[in-house]
Formats: structure tokens, C-alpha cells, sequence
């Protein structure tokens, strides 16, 4: 068994440090809180709030949210028979446990895959008719995923931005209220009443979480640091033997016309697309010139 990579990579990096705003932003609204409701002791709500960060560790959460936010559900006994050899196989070429993952399947008529939180190793149904080999391959880039840690960054960055997320939420709700309540009235009282109420609490919500003003430039970032995270894992499938295969996989996307609709799409959803073209991804996976030549995969 090879050693694990169990390294963070520059992607991982970038995502921790454009998450910083976002998280000081809600330190200071949960700082507010702790000293309206506790007083005599402030520091409590942020500490606990900051130890409250071990969660996304848990196993369980990884379950959890695969199954709120991916729909995920647990595979059946022909599903598990099925993608068990096949992730420790990947596992073993990663020198890793498979016992620390946990399948999930998505009901999905699409080829997708996924790594969520820690130990969640997903992919679609549409996913396991794709032949062994490939399948394998597409479970060693999740694996990838997995070992430089994009998704424990990813769910930690999440969970500590919910505070401030959230408030910039209710404040839009309330907005919305506001003008809804003002344009009903219908007086030019009202409407110039409401349109100070929603200026005040514009700016109110700013003050409190000033990471609204950067989000035109943390965006466009964040999602560069997604699609450098899955050239990433590529990589390290690549490590692994699974060049070739994954050339075949991606390949077989471009046939079915992903990179099209991504070409479609215009250049500002390019520019915050989470994964980046097939065919780019296929190019650094063919100058992959200096890894080791793919190991012959059993069917």
C-alpha cells in the first residue's frame, strides 16, 4: 500500500483564507449576542461557539447533510456489493482505510460523484452503470477530494459562516416585508418611509457584516479555488494509477455534450462554475507526463 496524500493543497489554502471575512463577520454577530444575553460572562457565546466547529468532523454530519443537501440515501446490498471492492481498491492504492468512508447514492439520471464533509464518498445511480474500471477511477478522484482536505474546509467554512449567511438573509426578508408593506399602502408616505426603513437596515446589516461588500470578488474566487481543487484530485487519481481511466471518463463526458452547455452558459457563469471543462481537466491530465504509466484495472 502506498502512503496516503494526505497533504492541503493551495486550493484548500485559498478557500480557508476567502472564508476569513465571512467568519469574522459572524464572531462579531455572535460576540453581540453573547453580551446581550450573557453580560457578565461575553466570552461564552464565542467560545462555544468556536468549539461548536469540531461537529463537522463527526461522521454523522457528513451522513446528514449528504442526505439534506444531496438527497443522498444509503446504498442497497446490490449497490454496496457492487462499489465496496471498487473503493477499496482505490483506497488501497491511496495507502487509506476504507472502513473511514461511508457510500451514499443519488438517485440521478446524470454521471456525478461527490466527497461530502469527512468520510462521504457519494455517487449517482446513473454513475454505477459506467464499467468497473471507470467507476473506480471516479472513486479515486472523490478520494482525492478526501485527502487534501477540500471538503472538511468546505463544511468548516460553511459552518462558521451560517451566523452572518443568516443574518444577511433575515435582513433581505425584512426588506422585502418592508416594501412589500409600503407598496400595499400605496401613499407617497409610505413608500418614502419604507425606502428609508430598507436604506437603515441595508447599512445596519453592512456595519454588522461588512464580507457582503467583498462577495462580487470572494465569489468569483471561491469558485477558482473549487475547480483548482478538482484539478487537484484529478492529479492525485492520476498518483494513483487512474490517468488513462479518467481520460476515458472525461472523454465520454465530452461526448455527451457537458462541455457545450458549459460554452453556453456565458462568461459569468463560467467565472463562478464550481468544476472546470472536461476538456481543460483532460489536457493536465495528458501532461501528467512524469507520473507513472496507469496500472492495468481489473474488471
Amino acid at each position: 500500500m502506498r502512503a496516503p496524500r494526505r497533504r492541503f493543497d493551495m486550493s484548500a489554502v485559498i478557500e480557508l483564507l476567502l472564508g476569513v471575512p465571512t467568519v469574522l463577520s459572524s464572531l462579531l454577530l455572535i460576540t453581540l449576542v453573547g453580551r446581550a444575553v450573557t453580560p457578565e460572562r461575553p466570552w461564552l457565546f464565542p467560545v462555544v461557539w468556536l468549539v461548536s466547529g469540531v461537529i463537522v468532523f463527526l461522521p454523522a454530519t457528513g451522513k446528514l447533510l449528504a442526505a439534506l443537501v444531496h438527497g443522498m440515501r444509503g446504498p442497497t446490498g446490490t449497490e454496496r456489493a457492487a462499489l465496496e471492492p471498487l473503493l477499496g481498491a482505490a483506497c488501497g492504492a491511496a495507502g487509506v482505510d476504507p472502513g473511514r468512508y461511508r457510500l451514499r447514492i443519488q438517485n440521478s439520471k446524470e454521471i456525478n460523484a461527490m466527497a461530502v464533509g469527512g468520510h462521504v464518498v457519494g455517487v449517482s445511480t446513473a454513475a454505477l452503470q459506467l464499467p468497473r474500471e471507470q467507476l473506480e477511477a471516479v472513486l479515486a478522484h472523490e478520494i482525492g477530494h478526501h485527502l487534501a482536505g477540500h471538503t472538511k474546509i468546505s463544511l468548516l467554512r460553511w459552518w462558521f459562516e451560517l451566523p452572518a449567511r443568516a443574518t444577511v438573509w433575515l435582513v433581505i426578508i425584512i426588506g422585502l416585508g418592508i416594501y412589500l408593506a409600503g407598496d400595499k399602502i400605496g401613499t407617497t408616505g409610505a413608500k418614502v418611509i419604507s425606502f428609508v426603513l430598507i436604506v437603515a437596515l441595508g447599512v445596519a446589516a453592512v456595519l454588522v457584516s461588512p464580507w457582503v461588500l467583498l462577495v462580487p470578488v470572494i465569489a468569483p474566487l471561491l469558485a477558482l479555488a473549487s475547480r483548482k481543487a478538482e484539478l487537484h484530485a484529478d492529479r492525485v487519481a492520476a498518483e494513483l494509477g487512474y490517468r488513462l481511466v479518467l481520460l476515458e471518463v472525461l472523454q465520454r463526458w465530452v461526448k455527451e455534450g457537458h462541455d457545450e452547455q458549459r460554452a453556453r452558459a456565458g462568461f459569468k457563469a463560467r467565472m463562478l462554475a464550481s468544476h472546470p471543462s472536461c476538456a481543460l481537466r483532460i489536457s493536465k491530465l495528458r501532461g501528467e507526463r512524469r507520473r507513472p504509466p496507469s496500472r492495468s484495472l481489473g474488471a
